[in-house]
């Protein structure tokens, strides 16, 4: 090989090695762009995660509302602080405040993402076990008698929210307007006045729940069994428990105008009528009422309001059985039995109504979510309520 070739031959290797050299280069820095995405991708996966677990601990546990710590997840690490914010002002909302890091041990590729989020205090709700001013899972032909049932979303004023509503009746069976009731409600958006006969779409016929309709009062809430009794008998907000009073459930058994939840345990088979004494113009029996035997086999057969009461009562009332319903609801009925009135006729209910209102609702079930610390779970070991915590604000 000549001197000039020898040259040549090296030149070459030289230019190719700077050549490779490049490359690698090229590629390094290429491969540590592509890692520097991918580890702010994967920062903000994780902090965004580990939020959306925060949510659900905090629903399930009232006290995680002030916390902190670290998580460990997808090959990353976080931090977190869970802040009740009203110690710092006077608001109800809690602060979820997460720093994600990834991408540790790769030179200047490590990423932190910071997330944001405020959610909602326990409070008030339509659990969605009340499809209507009227929810059973069984016949409520007879039941409905020929008073005014509408669906349509009521303030407490009586004035309607427009397109807000529900259906007037939710029933398990073929309804039939046996008594020439007046009904309204709202259907995909779209209200309806209450009318005889009444617009067919404001009625929710032949529902099937299989297995999924409440037992109990905690069900329709989504509570542990027990809870609502608790409240009852803590006396919370004015809450009260009466264990079989006899046939006749009046003044002499509680305390009025009602509030909170009133819980009416009737377990010895008795058929009682139930009074309200509540006649001053100026109050109004409110929250949560309950008629209810651990088997569902309670039967009430007359609800009534006091004579000459101008309020209605505003809530949620819950009955296994009840029947001749001579009183005013805003806020809806549900009733437990499968098995309602179906042979006699409860004329006379003409002079009064059910309204739905979903304020009237939240309302009655705020003192539970507050009592409990978190909203009713939903589909937790077969229960009906709310699931989810509500996020107001989120911050990336």
């Amino acid at each position: 090989m000549g001197k000039a070739t020898f040259i040549l031959v090296l030149g070459s290797l030289a230019l190719f090695s700077i050549y490779v050299a490049n490359m690698n280069n090229y590629v390094m820095k290429g491969s540590l762009v592509m890692y520097d995405r991918y580890s702010t991708i994967q920062a903000k996966q994780l902090a965004n995660s580990v939020v959306n677990i925060l949510l659900s601990d905090l629903a399930e546990d009232p006290g995680f509302r002030t916390a902190d710590g670290e998580i460990s997840l997808l090959d990353g690490d976080a931090t977190y602080r869970v802040i009740d914010t009203l110690l710092f002002s006077p608001d109800s909302l809690i602060l979820i405040d997460v720093t994600a890091t990834y991408g540790y041990g790769y030179g200047d590729t490590e990423k932190t993402y910071t997330v944001k989020a405020f959610t909602t205090k326990p409070g008030g709700w339509v659990p969605p076990s009340i499809r209507g001013a009227w929810t059973a899972n069984a016949d409520l032909n007879n039941t409905i008698s020929d008073m005014f049932i509408d669906g349509r979303d009521h303030n407490l004023d009586g004035t309607i929210n427009p397109t807000t509503g529900n259906f007037a009746i939710s029933s398990a069976s073929n309804f039939t307007n046996v008594d020439n009731a007046s009904i309204g409600g709202t259907y995909l958006g779209v209200d309806f006045p209450m009318t005889f006969p009444h617009n067919p779409l404001v009625i929710e016929q032949n529902v099937d729940w299989g297995e999924s309709f409440p037992r109990t009062p905690d069900e329709i809430l989504g509570y542990p069994e027990g809870t609502l009794m608790s409240i009852a008998k803590s006396g919370a907000d004015g809450s009260q428990y009466v264990l079989n009073p006899g046939d006749k459930i009046d003044e002499n058994d509680l305390t009025f105008p009602l509030s909170g939840v009133t819980y009416v345990e009737i377990t010895n088979g008795m058929e009682a009528k139930y009074k309200s004494a509540t006649d001053d113009p100026d109050l109004y029996d409110e929250g949560i009422l309950i008629f209810h035997a651990p088997d569902g086999s309670s039967r009430i057969k007359e609800v009534s309001s006091a004579k000459g009461a101008e309020n209605p009562f505003v809530g949620l009332l819950i009955s296994d059985y009840s029947f001749h319903h001579h009183i005013d609801i805003i806020g809806a009925v549900l009733q437990l039995s499968n098995k309602l009135e179906d042979e006699k006729n409860c004329n006379g209910n003409a002079d009064h109504y059910v309204y739905y209102s979903s304020d009237s609702i939240i309302g009655a079930t705020k003192l539970v979510a507050e009592e409990m610390g978190s909203e009713g779970n939903y589909g937790v070991g077969g229960q009906i309520g709310t699931g989810r915590k509500k996020v107001l604000f989120w911050y990336e």
